[in-house]
């Protein structure tokens, strides 16, 4: 008998003519944090979703401490321990947080048990969230009432409740706040003590580095490579095994001359105040030749200031000025014609048409591009699909393909496709790279600091500070929907930038009463 807790032997599948994954051999223990990473399309969510039950292989073995376990579906994996929390949120949001923890728990036969005891459920609830560290949500309310973070921690508490042998974690922390993703690496490093076995999917390397014991490498659905963490090299080394080449520049050089007066403004906003007070008083110019970054805490109001300045939200004061126009209060569609677009941070709830091919979705936006006295060209919308996906290096059986059947990071791609085909004067990307491998990182990367040197305006919303800190020439911090500070130059580091992002300091320097001295 084998004494791994999980072990699959000679995993393959294909999906018609295009094989997923090769004679994949993995293993995990009890009490193991095990790191699964590997570029977009590189068959991880495929793997994973084979331990799951919704996929059968076509070929191979999966054993359960050294059992043979046949897995149909996910009912079966649940029943056998297994839990899997997935990237994208899949809750009920017009039930409560309570309900949506036991949802698969509640009896079969309701004929004896015909009533709930949802004081008791409640109760049950809001252990597990407190567990988490997240003891405010409560258990009563709508999941709807929620945001994407606090979603993200009942979806983890879902899984937890199910006292599962086996935990996937698919990118858990993308929509998670610092303290929130602490909170989470305190609860794994608690259930791996009890002997659980966790699978972890991130792209995040520093998260591997700080709270994995193992990490294997898939790449083009075969197992590259296995390491004890501890006894990797270096970042470079997992990269490179990743990509099947050497990464070695993930950021792009930024601009080499400092900004000027006589430089171009594109976008100037002044005191731009919410409807709903989730930001006041935002000022801030963006001029050709830079990319400017948006930093600050989930929470902060970022997102909220550039659905104001792009029509998204509605505003109540303050002004936007585009290209030397006003436009404040426009309607978004007229905002966009002018060539001012933003990209969402949640691609499939407002930003793809997920049940409809990459051609269509990517010149949703362009029909001008691709119609003739108002009827579409059919070979003019696959030439410019053609081209986006070529342009943007998308993994796609071909432009027909739906988008929901794209990984995470090629559905990403086509997002940026769509709001690129026809070229935009300022792009506002929220979470560009979210969910986005390393490899596919660096190639977004490089075509923001493509577009411009074509002359495009760009401004980055992201939570990761490395990619701030490595990708803008210019940064504005937000901290609690208000602008608090900005940095360029040297001073683009993670401790000025944090100084502003927690509160500590004000735009001038001064203290508001909770930090220590600014000197």
């Amino acid at each position: 008998m084998s004494g791994h807790l999980l072990e699959l032997k000679n995993i393959s599948k294909s999906f018609g003519p295009n094989q997923v994954l090769f004679g994949v051999d993995f293993t995990l223990d009890h009490g193991e944090i095990h790191a699964i990473i590997g570029e977009n399309g590189a068959g991880k969510s495929t793997m994973m979703n084979i331990i799951d039950g919704l996929f059968a292989p076509d070929s191979g073995e999966i054993y359960l401490e050294g059992e043979p376990a046949k897995i149909s579906s996910p009912i079966d994996a649940q029943k056998l321990g297994i839990g899997f929390v997935h990237q994208e949120i899949a809750l009920c949001q017009d039930v409560s947080v309570a309900q949506n923890i036991f949802m698969a728990q509640v009896p079969m036969d309701v004929g004896k048990r015909a009533f709930m005891n949802y004081k008791a459920q409640a109760k049950e609830a809001r252990a597990l969230l407190e567990r988490l560290g997240s003891g405010s949500i409560d258990p009563s309310g709508l999941v709807m009432s929620l945001t994407i973070s606090n979603q993200q921690i009942v979806e983890i508490a879902k899984a937890l409740s199910r006292q599962c042998r086996v935990l996937i974690l698919d990118e858990p922390t993308a929509a998670l706040s610092e303290t929130e993703a602490n909170a989470l690496y305190r609860i794994m490093r608690q259930l791996a003590g009890q002997g659980i076995g966790i699978i972890y999917i991130s792209h995040r390397m520093s998260e591997i580095f700080e709270n994995c014991d193992t990490v294997s490498v898939l790449r083009d659905g075969s197992m590259i490579s296995k390491y004890k963490v501890k006894e990797v090299a270096s970042v470079q080394q997992l990269v490179n095994d990743m990509a099947g080449r050497e990464i070695t520049m993930l950021y792009p050089q930024k601009r080499g001359t400092p900004r000027t007066e006589g430089d171009q403004a594109l976008l100037n906003v002044e005191n731009l105040t919410d409807e709903n007070d989730r930001f006041a008083n935002i000022s801030f110019r963006l001029y050709k030749g830079e990319i400017l970054g948006f930093a600050g805490l989930i929470g902060s109001g970022r997102s909220e200031a550039m659905q104001g300045i792009t029509g998204l939200r509605r505003v109540k004061s303050g002004k936007v000025e585009f290209l030397g126009k006003d436009i404040t209060g426009w309607k978004p569609g007229k905002v966009f014609s002018q060539g001012l677009l933003y990209m969402s941070e949640d691609r499939k709830q407002t930003g793809l048409f997920l049940d409809m091919g990459i051609a269509p979705t990517i010149s949703a936006m362009h029909r001008s591009l691709i119609a003739k006295n108002g009827v579409i060209q059919a070979g003019a919308e696959r030439g410019l699909a053609k081209k986006m996906v070529g342009d943007l290096n998308v993994k796609a059986y071909g432009i027909d393909q739906f988008v929901m059947d794209l990984s995470g990071g090629n559905q990403q791609k086509v997002f940026l496709g769509k709001l690129l085909a026809k070229k935009p004067r300022v792009v506002i990307l929220d979470e560009p790279t979210r969910g986005i491998d390393v490899g596919s990182k660096a190639e977004i990367h490089r075509l923001l600091r493509n577009l411009v040197a074509q002359g495009i305006g760009v401004i980055v919303v992201s939570s990761e500070l490395n990619e701030i800190i490595g990708m803008c020439d210019r940064v504005e911090v937000m901290n609690e929907g208000r602008l608090v500070g900005e940095v360029e130059g040297e001073d683009i580091n993670t401790t000025s930038i944090m100084y502003f992002a927690s509160g500590a300091y004000r735009i001038d320097g001064s203290q508001t009463g909770n930090g220590a001295s600014n000197e």
